[in-house]
């Protein structure tokens, strides 16, 4: 019963690198596969869609587990750590040999299980780097939330596998400290800075929640990264049309930022700014920036609005109330003053030394510049 022990796992994560193994004994043409089974398209086109808008796409599958854990005959391969998959090298051989006896229709379907799934991952990969890079983003940042979601209620060893995938070293649930640099590195917050957590010769002290979130930060990273299937392309290009004229629509918000000249903002408010704009996932003291650096120099409420409509989680009515809050014009009706550059760092949403205490400092002598360049133009 080949693979038998990780066929439900590989239906709820289609990501794993192990699913390209499992596919390469089960399809011998991806051309024909996406032929046979059309539905895939349709589903990974749902994801997609699900994502441009914003929303969460729930897939129908059964509730499963690693076979292993549970499994008596450990003579399916010589490895110790069968089941537990804390040092696993991903050799795959307990999976490959498994012995397990199972009722063969019941093995037959979840292999179909399997398959679908991952052709339908398969396809929203595709389908995603087909469009614009905005929508490539937003869709990592969709899918990585939502798996996250589903490793929260798996197994431990579930949990260690998905992780060990990925290229995360472990040792118990502490995490080397090579693999909790390059997840930390998008997170902004304080109590994931390096220099705040215990590193025992070179492991990072986690526990299972903190690894869930480095696995969605790594996910997240793997699912933003474009797929080059050139032959595949015929086969979706008349299946998306539609969803290139939704992607267009909702590209961009135009910048009609009236006499705000977004030529001088400060590196790190063009750097937000440029996320927001890509539909990425910015975080809470990131936008609270933004937000209150476009109010002090002038922006309307409305217009700042706008330019959030690109984030992943918008929702225009919570957005309308934070703004208006942080503009005085809800609760005790003071304006905010946008963060320093010392506070900027200590969230690290500073991104350059610019020489200046504020952003708004910076902003004002651009812009004071640029004025007597113009008056001394005029006057020459």
């Amino acid at each position: 019963m080949k693979f038998l022990p990780i066929l439900s796992l590989l239906t709820r994560y289609p990501f794993l690198r192990v699913s390209a193994r499992f596919l390469a004994e089960e399809i011998k043409d991806l051309k024909q596969a996406f032929e046979q089974f059309p539905d895939t398209i349709d589903a990974g086109k749902l994801i997609v869609s699900s994502a441009i808008e914003g929303e969460k796409c729930e897939r129908d599958f059964e509730e499963g587990d690693i076979l292993c854990i549970y499994c008596e005959n450990k003579n399916c391969t010589e490895c110790k750590d069968v089941g537990k998959f804390e040092d696993c090298n991903l050799c795959l051989k307990c999976f490959e040999n498994c012995k397990l006896e199972y009722y063969r229709t019941l093995y037959e379907e979840l292999k179909l299980k399997a398959k679908l799934a991952i052709l339908t991952y398969l396809s929203s990969r595709i389908i995603v780097s087909m469009l614009d890079d905005w929508v490539r983003l937003r869709y990592a940042v969709n899918e990585a939330d939502y798996y996250s979601m589903l490793l929260d209620k798996e197994s431990n060893p579930a949990v260690r596998f998905v992780a060990r995938d990925l290229g995360i070293i472990l040792k118990g649930w502490n995490v080397h400290v090579t693999s909790y640099v390059k997840a930390s590195s998008r997170i902004r917050s304080d109590e994931w800075r390096l220099v705040n957590r215990r590193v025992i010769r070179g492991f990072v002290k986690t526990d299972r929640r903190d690894l869930i979130r480095i696995i969605k930060e790594i996910l997240r990273e793997k699912l933003s990264e474009k797929v080059h299937v050139e032959d595949l392309k015929e086969i979706f290009e008349s299946k998306i049309k539609d969803l290139k004229r939704v992607s267009s629509k909702k590209k961009k918000v135009e910048l009609d930022l009236g006499e705000v000249d977004i030529n001088c903002f400060p590196p790190c408010m063009k750097e937000i700014l440029s996320e927001l704009q890509m539909g990425m996932n910015v975080p809470h003291s990131a936008r609270f920036a933004l937000t209150s650096f476009l109010i002090n120099i002038g922006m309307k409420t409305d217009d700042i609005i706008k330019l959030f409509s690109t984030a992943p989680d918008f929702d225009e009515e919570k957005t309308r109330y934070q703004v208006e809050h942080i503009a005085g014009e809800r609760g005790k009706g003071v304006e905010y003053t946008s963060p320093s550059c010392d506070t900027m760092r200590t969230y690290q949403n500073c991104i350059s030394d610019c020489g200046v205490k504020h952003p708004l400092i910076f902003y004002k002598n651009c812009k004071s510049k640029k004025f007597k360049a113009r008056k001394n133009k005029v006057g020459q």
